[in-house]
C-alpha cells in the first residue's frame, strides 16, 4: 500500500497547468470544509427541535418538521466531501493511501446525497421489516455506505506521512466513530435502548462530519503552504 503526500518545492512543464492553479484548491477545500461544519449545526438544530427523534435519519422522514433543515443539511455534507475531492484533484499535494483519498471522498459524497434526496418513510423502520418500503432500504443502505466511505477517509488520512497531529486526530475519530455507529446500529437492530443508540448514533455522525471539516481546512493550509 502506499503512502504519499506529496509537497512539491520544484514543479515539472507537464505539472505547470495544475500549479496554476493553487488558489482554487485552497477556496474548495475552505468552502468544503465551512459546508460540513455547517452541515453539523443544521443536523444539531433539527434533533434540538426534535428532541423525541431517537435516530438521525427519522428526521429527514417526509411527515417531519425537520425535513426542511435536516435533508439540506444531509446534501451540505455530501457537497462538503464532493468538494474537498475537487481541492485535492486540482491542487498539487498527492493524497494517495492505496488510492486516491479524493475518490473515496467523491463516492462518499454522492452516497451522501443520494441519502438525502431519497428519505426514509415516517418512522424509518429497518429495511425488510414490517412496514418498511422500498425508499427505506435506499436510504439506509446509501447512508451506511457514505459513513462507511467516511471511516475509510479516515484510515486513508490516518496513514499519510506528514501532519502527525491530523493523522492522530483522524485515529481517534475513526475509533470513537467506528465504536459508537456500531454500537448504535446493533441496538437499533436488535431492539435495544433506542435512547442510547440514539444518542450514539448522533453522537458519531456529528465526530464524522466535524473531521470533514477539519480535514478541509487541513488541505486548504497545505494547499496555501506549497511554494507558487
Amino acid at each position: 500500500m502506499t503512502e504519499t503526500l506529496d509537497r512539491r518545492s520544484s514543479v515539472s512543464p507537464s505539472d505547470r497547468p495544475r500549479a496554476a492553479r493553487p488558489g482554487r484548491a485552497v477556496r474548495l477545500a475552505r468552502i468544503g470544509a465551512l459546508a460540513a461544519f455547517t452541515s453539523a449545526v443544521l443536523i444539531w438544530v433539527s434533533r434540538l427541535l426534535e428532541p423525541s427523534v431517537h435516530y438521525v435519519s427519522q428526521l429527514g422522514a417526509p411527515s417531519m418538521a425537520t425535513a426542511p433543515v435536516f435533508n439540506p443539511a444531509l446534501l451540505l455534507l455530501a457537497a462538503a466531501a464532493v468538494l474537498v475531492d475537487r481541492a485535492l484533484a486540482v491542487g498539487r499535494g498527492r493524497y494517495v493511501v492505496g488510492w486516491p483519498i479524493g475518490l473515496t471522498l467523491l463516492v462518499c459524497g454522492l452516497s451522501f446525497g443520494l441519502a438525502s434526496v431519497v428519505t426514509c418513510s415516517p418512522g424509518c423502520p429497518v429495511p425488510f421489516t414490517e412496514g418498511a418500503l422500498w425508499q427505506d432500504t435506499v436510504h439506509i443502505a446509501a447512508a451506511v455506505l457514505g459513513f462507511v466511505l467516511a471511516i475509510v477517509a479516515m484510515a486513508q488520512v490516518a496513514a499519510l506521512r506528514g501532519r502527525p497531529w491530523m493523522r492522530w486526530g483522524s485515529i481517534v475519530t475513526l475509533v470513537l466513530v467506528g465504536v459508537t455507529s456500531f454500537t448504535g446500529a446493533m441496538l437499533a437492530l436488535f431492539g435495544g435502548d433506542t435512547v442510547l443508540g440514539g444518542n450514539l448514533e448522533f453522537t458519531a455522525a456529528t465526530l464524522a462530519i466535524a473531521w470533514f471539516g477539519v480535514f478541509g481546512l487541513q488541505v486548504a493550509a497545505d494547499e496555501a503552504s506549497l511554494p507558487a
